[in-house]
């Protein structure tokens, strides 16, 4: 199955090595290495990951990777990465 990152899911990925990296630079290469080994590691299990919580589709899953959740879909032969967010971006959502 081949893994497709889209750029919403890009975008927020430069957003989080940004942030990491006003810290640590290496820290931030080495995030970033290892979540794109576990989208890419999607293809030799699509289904290991828990249904989404934030949509009603078996099709949608959610990976958790270091408090982060990696949202895909699954469709016909290719695992579509869209999202990423952690739980303090709900958290916020709520708090407004």
């Amino acid at each position: 199955m081949n893994v497709r990152l889209l750029p919403s899911f890009v975008a927020k990925l430069q957003l989080v090595l940004e942030k990491i990296a006003t810290d640590k630079k290496s820290a931030a290469h080495t995030f970033r290495r290892e979540i794109l080994i576990e989208c890419y590691a999607l293809s030799d299990f699509p289904y290991r990951c828990r249904r989404s919580i934030h949509y009603n589709d078996d099709n949608i899953r959610d990976l958790i990777f270091k408090g982060y959740t990696i949202v895909y879909k699954i469709v016909d032969d290719e695992i579509k990465v869209f999202a990423l967010t952690k739980y303090e971006d709900y958290k916020d959502e709520v708090d407004t």
